[in-house]
């Protein structure tokens, strides 16, 4: 996968017991970079934005782009990944997202820490193959599949104590979107710093994810790597979801604000890393409402995959 920087303990997670105390991921308005690269990026909310009308090839310098104006299914659209209860406030600004806010109960730890990485996409090496990329059809059946699947995800509490929740299917759309963000869906590729294949998973990343969800998936095969995938988005969905919206998993737009603010989250911190990816708790100064703000180090790549979602490009590329 395409995490590449290191994950702090928790800034985000609240305490059951506490009120807005910080523990990562969501914070009040004081952040910190540990980013070994340089300072984060953009704080601000992002909203899909047109990119290069580049289709994906094996060139490490060719864009994954949206290349296509054609609408992606009813299927892929993006929908709730597990119902929660909100926590959106109607009394805050309507241009604002909304306050910060940890479930009560068990909760998801963070992600774990993973070396630095490139997609091969955005990279100035030149990428190797480990054989023939699949057909695109069946790279897009292998990643529907991924994202329909409901799975058995462990928590744990501040306390330390341990439980289990199910993880209800992700968006399809979302899945494919990175995907072709990531590797023009090229099964394949192998990225000069050691992206695996169509959703470039990290080396390391792969035990993690299978001693996380007790299974073997095998990186080097296409459903092995888009499951991997799925199972990682899966975890930043639950992450974020629990210690910065309360246990609300809604992925779709905030219906005060009609910002985005989980979504682009987890697409950032899938590329960028969850240790550089915030929600913070800051002040409206027009109305001195509570409200959230995202830190988020690489908005264009958010931008490029939520464009993505909408234009389906996968649907017409040769």
């Amino acid at each position: 996968m395409t995490v590449r920087t290191p994950v702090r303990a928790a800034i985000c997670l609240l305490s059951a017991a506490a009120v807005l105390a910080p523990v990562a991921g969501c914070a009040k308005k004081t952040t910190s970079n540990d980013d070994h690269r340089t300072a984060v990026g953009a704080a601000a909310e992002l909203s899909p934005g047109p990119t290069a009308d580049a289709s994906p090839s094996g060139s490490a310098s060719t864009s994954a782009a949206p290349s296509a104006s054609a609408a992606p299914s009813a299927s892929d659209s993006p929908k709730p990944s597990r119902s929660a209860t909100p926590t959106r406030t109607a009394s805050r600004p309507p241009s604002a997202a909304p306050a910060p806010v940890a479930k009560a109960g068990p909760v998801a730890p963070p992600p774990p820490a993973v070396p630095p990485h490139t997609p091969p996409l955005q990279s100035s090496c030149k990428p190797s193959y480990t054989g023939a990329n699949e057909p695109r059809s069946a790279v897009n059946d292998a990643l529907t599949a991924a994202a329909g699947k409901t799975r058995t995800f462990t928590l744990g509490t501040p306390s330390g104590g341990r439980t289990a929740d199910t993880l209800p299917p992700l968006p399809a759309a979302l899945v494919k979107a990175i995907a072709w963000q990531e590797s023009g869906w090229q099964s394949a590729i192998l990225a000069c710093d050691g992206g695996i294949g169509t959703m470039q998973i990290m080396p390391g990343t792969v035990s993690t994810m299978n001693a996380k969800y007790n299974n073997t998936a095998d990186v080097h095969t296409l459903a092995g790597n888009v499951q991997l995938g799925a199972e990682y988005l899966d975890w930043l969905v639950a992450y974020y979801g629990d210690s910065c919206f309360g246990g609300d998993y809604d992925l779709s737009p905030d219906p005060v604000s009609g910002k985005t603010p989980l979504l682009d989250l987890v697409i950032a911190a899938y590329n960028a890393g969850a240790g550089n990816v915030h929600y913070n708790l800051t002040t409206d100064p027009a109305t001195g409402a509570q409200v959230g703000q995202s830190v988020i180090p690489n908005p264009s790549y958010v931008a490029n995959v939520k464009a993505l979602m909408s234009k389906a490009p996968w649907t017409t590329a040769g």
